[in-house]
């Protein structure tokens, strides 16, 4: 009965640890949704959006009342020194010199600015919550490199213990072996400062406690495809801030088109009622409703050339915009080559790292072998020890290398966008 009471608890805790897994992708949907600079880009887009629905109200009619009452100190010589009336005004614009839609495009134009500065946004958290997932991963790995170095010099201790005890090696190798334990000790502990740190910045993203523990589904030791390049074209079509850079020239071009509409003829008509009390006001008048149309007229004449300095202000910065979006396109052209460059030769040095690691473990192996036989000296022993951390910790850092250059090149790529989908 004990050992099925045995066996049902680890099947348990077993379950629990799948359990508390957490993937890539499910990491990113967790800091994506936890996300303040998200959140804010987003309320930033519904405001854009207001703005738009608000600029196509002009196209339509605008109904105002106005009500007023006055009182006069003098006494008038007939009726009441107070008086009052209301008034209901129904106005159509006609023309404006084109200032309505050049208003509802740059509208339009800046809510679709909104949507391209949230999608950068939400690409750059993307690419933060991964390199935060692989950090993460590589203070495990770090850690278990120290962990199993420092396993290994304590085997060696005792090994060495021993053979001193019974009066084989001199007392200068067991010092050796005990200093190199306590220098072993004290990197394990910086080891296990560097994960809890990456482990407090991994949590913080996706808003859980600091200290809260996970178990990664996966490692920068799995193996990974190399992913294939993106055409130029590609990416110019779908990176946010190549978008961006578009919607502003258009935002830009039709400011001329507003700032030039300021100094056209403007044409309203519409149509009033008012009601107010027969003049004299006395007690007992009533009141009476009066009504009519309106039409009006009004262009400036002569401002000193103020019409062509605005319009020559507005059309720079529709040149200077141009200007941005060919500074982005470059940017971005670079970026590309920069990250394919970095992941292919990251993945490079990442294949030497391994092929070196096999090499520097048999050779840690043989030495540990000899020494016991008899056959070497400690300080082989120790060198094959240090060359065996260097080459483990070199094919950590180039695992970790590559994981980074593919997330940087899915960022420049946007290709992370399809996690958040």
């Amino acid at each position: 009965m004990i050992h099925r009471l045995i066996a049902l608890f680890v099947v348990l805790i077993s379950c629990q640890m799948l359990h508390a897994q957490i993937t890539l992708d499910e990491y990113s949907r967790e800091v994506l949704a936890y996300s303040h600079e998200l959140r804010d880009r987003e309320l930033a887009t519904e405001g854009a959006r207001s703005t738009e629905l608000a600029a196509h109200k002009g196209y339509l009619p605008l109904f105002s009342l106005m009500r007023e009452m006055n009182l006069d100190f003098r006494q008038p010589e007939v009726g009441r020194r107070w008086n009052w009336y209301m008034r209901l005004d129904v106005t159509q614009p006609i023309f404006r010199g084109g200032a309505v839609r050049a208003e509802a495009k740059q509208a339009s134009f800046a809510y679709d600015m909104a949507e391209m500065e949230e999608e950068s946004v939400q690409l750059f958290v993307l690419y933060t919550a991964e390199v935060a997932y692989w950090t993460l991963s590589r203070r495990e790995s770090d850690l278990k490199a120290m962990t199993d170095y420092t396993n290994i010099v304590s085997s060696l201790r005792n090994v060495v213990r021993e053979r001193y005890n019974e009066g084989y090696i001199s007392k200068s190798d067991l010092l050796q072996v005990e200093s190199r334990l306590m220098d072993a000790e004290y990197q394990l502990s910086q080891a296990v400062q560097r994960r809890d740190v990456a482990l407090h910045d991994f949590n913080i993203l996706r808003g859980a406690e600091p200290t809260s523990e996970v178990l990664l589904a996966e490692s920068i030791l799995d193996s990974r495809v190399m992913p294939v390049r993106a055409s130029l074209e590609d990416v110019l079509s779908l990176h946010p801030d190549y978008a961006t850079s578009h919607l502003a020239t258009e935002h830009a071009w039709w400011g001329i088109r507003a700032t030039r509409a300021r100094y056209l003829p403007q044409i309203e008509v519409g149509t009033f009622g008012l009601m107010q009390p027969p003049q004299p006001h006395v007690k007992g008048g009533g009141t009476r409703l009066d009504g009519g149309i309106l039409v009006s007229f009004s262009t400036p004449i002569f401002h000193f050339g103020e019409r062509r300095h605005a319009v020559s202000a507005a059309r720079s910065d529709y040149l200077r915009s141009v200007v941005a979006k060919d500074d982005v396109r470059d940017r971005v052209t670079l970026d590309e080559s920069n990250g394919w460059t970095n992941l292919t030769l990251s993945y490079r040095r990442m294949l030497t790292a391994d092929e070196s690691l096999a090499i520097a473990r048999e050779n840690l192996e043989i030495s540990t072998y000899s020494y016991t036989e008899g056959l070497t000296t400690i300080l082989d022993v120790l060198q094959a020890q240090l060359s065996w951390l260097q080459i483990y910790t070199n094919a950590i850092t180039a695992q970790y290398d590559y994981a980074v250059a593919v997330a940087a090149y899915e960022y420049i790529t946007c290709r992370q966008l399809e996690v958040s989908n």
